[in-house]
């Protein structure tokens, strides 16, 4: 793929970019940290109670992301090679990565995103799971990503290319037009909204009918706060509901969630045409980067010595702004409403286990280059297929760890 120059959209300072930046992780955490928002709960719930109110939350969420960014440069409001130019390189190690970071995470008890936000709730075993991932991402650097690299560069079981050549459009169109992007982002769009809220109805259907019961107290210590539906025993005013949400007495519904995360991606996706390409959301540099920094106060520089750390990005970065500012939004969150409160396991085997799930997310994240937030998420926004391969290598990795932790 030729060079490319960033080449900004609309006119305004690097300083308007890194505030909306800000803006937007503060939104993430806040957002996910009052709907207890989790893409592992989502998927754990599917093997645990049967449930997929919340899974069918995570398929409306891409589709509403993809459909918003699709439109945006179907349109012509936004260029195309800000959603494909820094598309992920596709092959095995994003398969294997996303089941490597599956397990861990659903081990540990968190993904990229609830880990950060329940570490700023007061959740030890995330501050745990937090420290794991750094040092799984330093045994990635060291141990596997020389050999990664090698299979990347000579295209061995994957794309040497990136970008376009990991874009549907023009997979489907053999071009990047604006014709070709509206149709594929309706392709991607709707169905997965579709999907979505069938799979949300139909556990509403099955647990009001059947009454279905509450989940075992073995899988509540399991997996902590599994979220499962229920059925209201009486109408509330929808304006007291939405007063009850507005001071805080009331968690967010997963929907109402699922809009306000899919608003932010596409803000982001708008704020950073041409500054950022398409970097929109991204949560894994906490367990690379941050390591990197806090060695840096020892005076040991990773990036000297490191093939790996080489390439990692500057501490003055729009995306570690992002993550600092989701911790932000997530401590207030829970601390406004009462929510925060120091928790460490009554199972003190659940730090260890937290540890070592966080080891494997960090080596699965880095080796599948992006979480299931700077990589799933963010892909299906792109109109790439990359996205895809992590969700069901992801669910792989989940469902084996649901029966891990069944015989634990």
């Amino acid at each position: 793929m030729p060079a490319m120059v960033l080449n900004p959209v609309f006119s305004y300072s690097w300083s308007v970019v890194f505030a909306v930046f800000a803006l937007s992780g503060f939104i993430l955490g806040w957002t996910a940290q009052r709907g207890n928002y989790c893409f592992v709960n989502a998927m754990t719930s599917i093997f645990t109670v049967k449930s997929y109110e919340r899974f069918g939350a995570l398929l409306i969420l891409f589709g509403l992301s993809a459909l918003g960014a699709g439109i945006l440069v179907g349109l012509g409001i936004i260029p195309a090679s800000d959603q494909y130019y820094f598309n992920y390189f596709a092959g095995w190690y994003i398969l294997v990565g996303s089941f490597i970071f599956g397990f861990g995470a659903a081990l540990a008890g968190g993904c990229n995103l609830s880990m950060l936000y329940r570490a700023a709730s007061g959740y030890v075993q995330n501050w745990i799971e937090l420290f794991g991932m750094m040092i799984g991402t330093y045994i990635f650097a060291i141990g596997i990503w020389p050999f990664q690299l090698v299979t990347m560069e000579k295209g061995i079981l994957s794309t040497t290319s990136g970008g376009y050549i990991e874009y549907v459009p023009y997979l489907l169109f053999h071009n990047v037009s604006d014709t070709s992007v509206l149709i594929t982002a309706f392709i991607f769009g709707i169905p997965l909204i579709g999907i979505g809220l069938y799979l949300q109805r139909y556990t509403k259907m099955k647990w009001g009918r059947s009454g279905f019961g509450l989940p075992s107290l073995s899988a509540i210590k399991s997996f902590g706060n599994l979220p499962f539906p229920t059925v209201p025993s009486q109408k509330v005013k929808l304006s007291q509901e939405a007063k009850d949400m507005l001071l805080l007495r009331k968690p967010y519904g997963t929907n109402l969630s699922t809009i306000i995360l899919a608003l932010d991606m596409i803000m982001v996706f708008i704020i950073g045409a041409g500054y950022t390409f398409n970097y929109l959301v991204i949560t894994s540099s906490d367990g690379g980067r941050f390591f990197e920094y806090l060695l840096m106060l020892g005076n040991v520089h990773l990036f000297l010595n490191t093939p790996w750390f080489n390439d990692s990005l500057p501490i003055v970065d729009p995306s570690v702004l992002m993550v600092v500012m989701l911790c932000v939004g997530a401590f207030l969150s829970s601390y406004l409403s009462g929510d925060f409160k120091i928790r460490i396991p009554r199972e003190k085997k659940r730090l260890l286990i937290g540890f070592l799930g966080g080891v494997l997310v960090g080596i699965g994240v880095r080796m599948a280059l992006g979480c299931n937030v700077g990589l799933m998420w963010t892909n299906f926004t792109q109109l790439g297929y990359d996205g895809i391969i992590f969700l069901f290598g992801m669910l792989g990795g989940v469902y084996l760890a649901v029966k891990v932790q069944e015989r634990l």
